[in-house]
């Protein structure tokens, strides 16, 4: 394969499948996972989710990565082209191509691994030089903390990967991070998916990555720490519609319980958790009768939801 077109390389893995892409192309998903996920239906709610967020466009610093096609085992022209830049023995199978999120530079990903992997020197220098760990994004955990014993733990590092770090609230506190536009966000974001968009949200990843070159300054978070970075969603596989009745609003509550704590979480175990709490919710309320107004039927389904969710919340706290 010629230097134009370089081979691919897999930048990560999931239920539904590989990812895979070069350093300035797309990234294409292949559907080589498990069964029971579709990339037939990733594709059209991540169109639709994009349509939401055309008709309601959010405030906050949320990007949707652009959505370019879904190719089919059959399309011989794109396979033929395609095939031989992905390892030996892979064949022509579903594929979507995407936008690819740009990851974390070296400059801030570098930062991550001196303060999370201090304890074994070796590993942090094999990391910082380690190709695979080029492609760092970061999963914010809004709805969870370390428990005190992981916190302080003095245990070496065994293992370590720069591919989706995942950081819990009382780290973003910790390094400075703004975990309130953070759940303002992801409230405004959620409330385009559900009321514009009309799906459920189920499995959908919040992670944070540089912005477009083409973002506005306005749309992006600033940090010492991470530098200039916006707030991705991604991973449309498990969405699936849902009505405009009480029946949605189960179905979004299940959904949001089935996700990973991307979203505060109400009954939190510290006074700093139900505050975001307050403000995540307050947000998706004011972003949800933007969308749906109060004056209708359909306008106190988002109070229903939030209801909802906070009952769940106080009944699983119990048990």
């Amino acid at each position: 394969m010629s230097d134009a077109f370089p081979q691919y390389r897999c930048i990560g893995k999931g239920f539904c499948g590989t990812v895979w892409t070069t350093d300035n192309e797309d990234a294409i998903k292949r559907e080589d996972g498990g069964p029971g996920r579709s990339l037939t239906n990733d594709y059209a709610m991540h169109l639709r989710i994009i349509q939401g967020f055309i008709q309601y466009p959010p405030s906050t610093s949320v990007t949707i990565p652009q959505c370019r096609a879904l190719i089919e085992p059959i399309n011989e022209a794109w396979w033929s082209s395609q095939l031989p830049r992905f390892p030996e023995g892979f064949e022509a199978c579903r594929a979507l191509v995407s936008e690819r999120i740009p990851p974390i530079p070296r400059s801030a990903s570098d930062k991550i691994v001196d303060r999370y992997c201090v304890r074994n020197q070796k590993l942090a220098s094999f990391v910082k030089n380690n190709r695979e760990d080029d492609d760092c994004i970061v999963r914010p955990l809004l709805g969870r903390r370390r428990n005190s014993s992981s916190a302080n733990s003095i245990r070496p590092t065994r293992f370590f990967s720069l591919r989706n770090v995942q950081l819990h609230v009382d780290q973003m506190e910790a390094l400075g991070l703004d975990v309130k536009a953070y759940a303002e966000t992801m409230a405004e974001t959620l409330a385009v998916i559900h009321w514009g968009a009309q799906v459920d949200a189920n499995d959908v990843e919040f992670v944070l990555a540089p912005p477009r070159s083409s973002s506005p300054s306005s749309n992006v978070f600033h940090s010492d720490f991470l530098g200039d970075h916006t707030m991705w969603i991604l991973d449309f596989d498990c969405v699936r519609t849902m009505t405009m009745d009480e029946a949605g609003v189960e179905q979004a509550c299940a959904a949001f319980y089935k996700n990973d704590r991307f979203y505060p979480r109400p009954s939190g175990r510290e006074a700093a958790d139900e505050m975001l709490w307050e403000v995540f919710k307050k947000r998706f309320l004011d972003a949800s009768n933007g969308i749906l107004g109060q004056g209708n039927a359909s306008g106190a389904l988002p109070r229903k939801l939030m209801d909802r969710i906070e009952q769940e919340g106080h009944t699983r706290q119990d048990k």
